[in-house]
């Protein structure tokens, strides 16, 4: 039961964050979306997130996808490394903001707990989507900006 709760989470949270991701730390960078070296990026992310499973400390696997992150988009377009953890650690920034401004609210207007969105994948997916949501438009944004202006790197 847990593993098939795992793949769900991976379909319903981690692949499409992971690519909403990718598409915006590519439009930070100032890079075309390429979307063969974005799915890469997403594909190994999504897969990275099951270090959620492991008991360490609080924080670590924050600090882990950040890193592994930045590692994977370094690999597919070889830009320069600071930028790239800038970038993502920015994405990051931009998703904890986020849920601080509307978890609670959120919660309290479905009349869920907490613990009733974390056991489910797709609850948790859904309770995703308001950051999604912000990053994907953030992401188009800098794109349509970099191809007007004609940006790229």
């Amino acid at each position: 039961m847990q593993y098939q709760k795992e793949l769900l989470s991976l379909l319903f949270q981690d692949f499409p964050e992971s690519f909403i991701f990718a598409l915006a730390v590519f439009a930070l960078l100032r890079l075309r979306f390429d979307y063969k070296k974005i799915f890469i990026v997403a594909i190994l992310q999504t897969f990275t997130n099951l270090i959620r499973l492991l008991p360490i400390a609080f924080g670590m696997h924050t600090l882990i996808l950040i890193i592994t992150f930045a590692v994977y988009t370094r690999l597919v377009t070889r830009e320069n490394m600071p930028k790239i953890l800038g970038s993502t650690i920015l994405v990051f920034v931009i998703l904890l903001t986020m849920q601080i401004l509307y978890a609670e609210p959120l919660l309290n207007i479905t009349h869920l707990s907490y613990d009733d969105v974390n056991v489910s994948p797709v609850l948790r997916g859904i309770f995703c989507l308001p950051y999604e949501i912000v990053i994907l438009g953030l992401a188009l944004f800098l794109n349509h900006k970099n191809k007007k202006f004609n940006r790229f790197n």
